[in-house]
């Protein structure tokens, strides 16, 4: 079996003071090459990207418009460790793509910040300390201001709360606790597994592991539904990675697919299917909009499912598809925390609500499992709480159609 250790990010972290490293190439710059200290004259944006990430492609017209705005008061640099005639290629294809691009195939940047998923944005200011780590939505014009305006004095820390705190933080931020390894054993094996999956280790040995666990040690240490979602929810998307780039052919027959029991825990065997229905949604029948329950489960399904269902689950799993959520390692120590900013991730991202018709469209895996939301009335609720529709508005709600394009290492912190 490989040697996987999955840890928390050890590159720069906030309060951190940055070094001084060669960058080789810049694509879309004036100057092809340059160093780290050099691109500090102003304050830096680096935001590491994949032509592969969803959420990175489609944050580029935000991060260059705040780019244009800002103009010679704050550089945004991406970076990918990408071949060069890949990121090349993308550029082409981009219309009005302005923003410069490090070709980070020695992966100096990489080593130095260590991304624990991608996208990942750092801020760093003019004296080379990182004073934020924010996710996408928390890259607006009025946090840059603010950072902007207070970077010097160091007292303005933004990370994935979406909370501004006015005295410095220690570098174990928010992303790093949560990228940590679980202190319950089995779910620190589904996070190794999930760690091998997206990094193409060899995961034969994780599969003999968990196959060899003895279902009395599984009953015992997977108890709790923290523990039962995190284990369950990184086994489901491991599996789901490693079958479908061992065999993508294999989800020409999704019903198929999903429905063989091809995995081997405990000494039982198991389908995806079972996984997300039978333990995680507490024994529902796939086709029923969440309405029907198996009238007789078995024993075993019984005894390792979830005591009560929790809907945000429908934003961690992901089954392969290009209008999946992202992919994300979690731990039963911070589980709720994970899947609350998953839901925002997601939902901020997919809902597209027009004001002027009054109408939300929402992803079309609420409609499916409707039933687990509470109907089209906790849909709403949920929008309200997240912002996305105004509090007093009651829109229509319509469901976009599903992209079931095949769309693999799909990872967000």
């Amino acid at each position: 079996m490989a040697n996987v250790t999955l840890r928390g990010q050890s590159g720069y972290g906030l309060n951190d003071m940055t070094g001084d490293f060669p960058v080789h190439k810049i694509l879309n710059s004036s100057s092809a090459s340059s160093t780290f200290s050099q691109l500090k004259d102003r304050l830096l944006v680096v935001d590491f990207f994949g032509t592969w990430c969803v959420p990175c492609v489609k944050a580029l017209p935000k991060l260059s418009a705040l780019q244009e705005k800002y103009n010679d008061r704050v550089r945004i640099l991406l970076v990918s460790n990408e071949p060069e005639a890949k990121l090349t290629s993308f550029i082409s294809r981009q219309q009005d793509f302005t923003l410069p691009l490090v070709v980070d195939e020695k992966e100096l940047f990489t080593k130095h910040f260590q991304p624990p998923s991608y996208p990942y944005t750092v801020i760093v200011n003019k004296s080379g300390k990182v004073i934020a780590i924010p996710s996408q939505e928390e890259m607006t014009a009025e946090n840059i201001d603010k950072w902007l305006k207070e970077e010097e004095a160091g007292s303005v820390v933004i990370g994935m709360t979406n909370k501004v705190v006015n005295q410095p933080l220690s570098s174990t931020n928010k992303e790093k606790e949560i990228m940590e390894p679980s202190a319950n054993r089995l779910v620190q094996l589904s996070q190794q597994f999930m760690y091998a999956a997206k990094t193409d280790e060899d995961v034969s040995g994780f599969v003999q592991q968990l196959r060899q666990i003895a279902m009395t040690d599984l009953r015992s240490t997977i108890k709790t539904d923290e523990e039962k979602k995190a284990f369950w929810i990184n086994l489901y998307n491991a599996y789901t990675q490693v079958s479908l780039k061992k065999n993508p052919e294999q989800y020409k027959k999704r019903s198929q697919f999903f429905g063989s029991k091809q995995i081997e825990i405990a000494g039982e065997k198991f389908s995806l299917d079972d996984i997300e229905h039978g333990i995680l949604r507490r024994s529902s029948i796939k086709w029923s909009l969440g309405h029907l329950k198996k009238p007789f489960p078995g024993k075993t399904e019984k005894q390792l499912r979830v005591n009560q269902l929790d809907y945000r689950l429908h934003f961690a799993l992901n089954c392969g598809a290009k209008s999946c959520p992202p992919i994300a390692f979690y731990k039963a120590e911070s589980i709720n925390e994970q899947l609350a900013l998953a839901t925002k991730v997601y939902l901020t991202s997919e809902v597209k609500y027009d004001e002027v018709a009054n109408r939300a469209e929402l992803p079309t895996l609420m409609s499916w499992f409707r039933r687990d939301f509470g109907g089209k009335k906790g849909m709403l609720s949920l929008l309200r709480e997240l912002s996305i529709v105004p509090a007093d508005k009651k829109p229509a709600i319509q469901f976009k159609e599903y992209d079931w394009t095949l769309y693999l290492q799909n990872y967000k912190s």
